[in-house]
């Protein structure tokens, strides 16, 4: 969303929440949304007041939304890979009266769990070289990472592994480094296949995303890799 500030939250936050943030927009825009790997819990109230809450699906790539003047969004970003029953957190937290932040962090921490396994593979996918790799270093087999990274975060382990690497790369991009040595030094093949994936994730390329501040700073917020 657009003007997006992470807040020091008003009490310590769960363990499988990685940050907070609001946005509340003096003027209409369209606000592009970049994967980051976490899935949302969103408050959003209209100009008239209006309140409603969401969940933001896992990202597949950028896309554009539509933000009215004098709207106010509140967000609370989960742990990538954490474990949400969708259905009960959304019927929780709409029954609340008042969005108090502290009802609000009991139905979080009620309903969306870390579960060890999930993030020592999620580690160990934005920390290796490849899938193979990165199932050599939890000692289990490509296939018994598929099957646990598909039934926990309903993505495949490439997802996470390429989600990562594009990340880490982009904000790279901030600095004076070379496209070719940043795309070097993250693994692409050559500056052609980091451009690739920074179009098809981020929805521009490298030097798209250097000339675009405001996309550097989404991709530096906090998320995976």
């Amino acid at each position: 969303m657009p003007a997006t500030v992470f807040l020091a939250p008003s009490r310590p936050l769960p363990a499988c929440v990685l940050a907070r943030w609001q946005s509340a927009p003096e003027q209409a825009a369209s606000s592009m949304v970049l994967p980051d790997g976490c899935s949302d819990l969103i408050l959003h109230r209209d100009a008239q007041g209006q309140a409603r809450w969401m969940l933001s699906p896992l990202a597949q790539s950028a896309y554009e939304v539509p933000v009215k003047a004098h709207e106010q969004w509140l967000g609370y970003r989960l742990q990538p890979g954490a474990v949400v029953d969708g259905a009960a957190l959304l019927a929780a937290v709409r029954l609340l009266e008042q969005e108090r932040e502290a009802q609000v962090l009991e139905a979080i921490d009620a309903c969306v769990r870390l579960d060890g396994r999930v993030q020592e593979a999620l580690a160990a996918l934005a920390g290796t070289a490849s899938v193979r790799h990165a199932a050599a270093a939890l000692g289990v087999s490509e296939r018994s990472l598929e099957r646990l990274s598909l039934a926990t975060t309903g993505q495949p382990p490439r997802y996470w592994r390429a989600l990562a690497r594009v990340r880490r790369a982009a904000q790279a991009l901030g600095g004076a480094e070379p496209l070719a040595a940043i795309a070097a030094d993250h693994g692409f093949a050559d500056q052609a296949h980091f451009s690739r994936e920074c179009r098809r994730w981020l929805g521009q390329t490298p030097s798209g995303l250097r000339k675009a501040p405001a996309l550097l700073a989404t991709v530096a917020q906090a998320g995976y890799g």
